[in-house]
């Protein structure tokens, strides 16, 4: 074998133990991100919760928000008209119904703890789910008005938006009571936490902007006008862009994550909400209220890349991995 056949035949085996290496380190979570079914969304018009692989779990009145496990195993989702959760598995068993405060909403799992919380607009609390028993174990006043919650990467902080005081609410985990309040502006309703824990993002409907607070701080560092709210934000896990839904227009917004900056504006029909981009953050999966259908963004041409109808009146969203 002369030298360049040598070089060749190395440069092959290279490229084949790469291939096999990238196959080993990605392959679980492209299974994952291509699973239709870990893709779930509540049907406001039809009392239910549904998948993108065309499943539907029959539910309650006004069905508001939804959350996922990490592992897809579990589905709480808020019926605001009957003032319970109701919990599923992946496959459509029901696993419970869970009574909680007046007009409930946002609904979160924590990431690492069988917890989750739950925002009780009319009750001026958060119940807390012990997710071994799925009861409600305690009721934590919050303020007025609380809507949406997220949970700090490091596992022991939330924060709730309290709509009715203009401030976030921040709740300590091991005590389960409210330690501090951040205001934010007029009417905050849905936030979300970069991947390293440094910024919060809230969206206020009364002034139509996102409030980006630095949590070092607890200072609002910038205000990014958005469209008309409400709306829905999602910071995917990789990547530069932020992404900010106003159900009261038809536009999903782009923000740069490092100039904070407004860098688009998305026409996908009327009345988009809720928002959650995939575990690799390759697309962006966004309930469109008014059309009755899921838009799917690819986050690298920020274009338009499917449309979907699942049933009546989408409202929120949820994937594994980001709830």
């Amino acid at each position: 074998m002369n030298k360049t056949s040598s070089i060749a035949v190395f440069a092959a085996v290279v490229i084949c133990i790469a291939a096999i290496v990238a196959v080993t380190l990605f392959s679980d979570t492209f299974v994952a991100t291509n699973a239709a079914d870990t893709v779930f969304f509540t049907l406001q018009g039809d009392d239910s919760i549904g998948n993108l692989d065309g499943k539907t779990f029959q539910a309650g009145p006004k069905m508001t928000y939804v959350s996922i496990s990490q592992d897809g195993n579990l589905i709480l989702a808020t019926s605001s008209g009957s003032d319970t959760v109701f919990a599923y598995d992946s496959d459509g068993n029901k696993l419970a119904e869970i009574p909680v405060g007046k007009t409930p909403k946002g609904v979160k799992i924590h990431p690492t703890q069988d917890l989750a919380f739950v925002a009780n607009e009319n009750s001026g609390t958060i119940s807390v789910i012990d997710l071994q028993t799925l009861e409600s174990i305690k009721d934590i006043p919050v303020g007025k008005i609380p809507h949406n919650i997220v949970f700090h990467p490091n596992g022991i902080t939330a924060y709730v938006t309290i709509q009715g005081g203009d401030e976030v609410a921040i709740i300590d985990i091991s005590s389960l009571t409210k330690t501090n309040a951040i205001p934010v502006g007029a009417l905050p309703h849905n936030l979300d936490i970069t991947l390293d824990g440094k910024f919060l993002f809230v969206t206020n409907i009364g002034t139509n902007d996102v409030a980006v607070i630095d949590l070092n701080s607890n200072e609002i560092i910038k205000r990014i006008p958005v469209s008309t709210g409400h709306h829905g934000i999602d910071i995917p896990p990789f990547g530069n862009k932020i992404f900010v839904s106003g159900i009261g227009d038809d536009k999903v917004n782009v923000i740069d994550a490092s100039s904070l900056e407004l860098i688009k504006q998305i026409q996908v029909g009327k009345g988009p909400h809720g928002l959650r981009s995939d575990q690799n953050a390759n697309f962006v999966y966004v309930s469109v209220s008014q059309t009755n259908e899921i838009v799917v963004i690819d986050v690298n041409s920020l274009e338009i890349s499917d449309r979907i109808s699942p049933g009546k009146t989408p409202f929120w969203v949820a994937i594994p991995g980001n709830p």
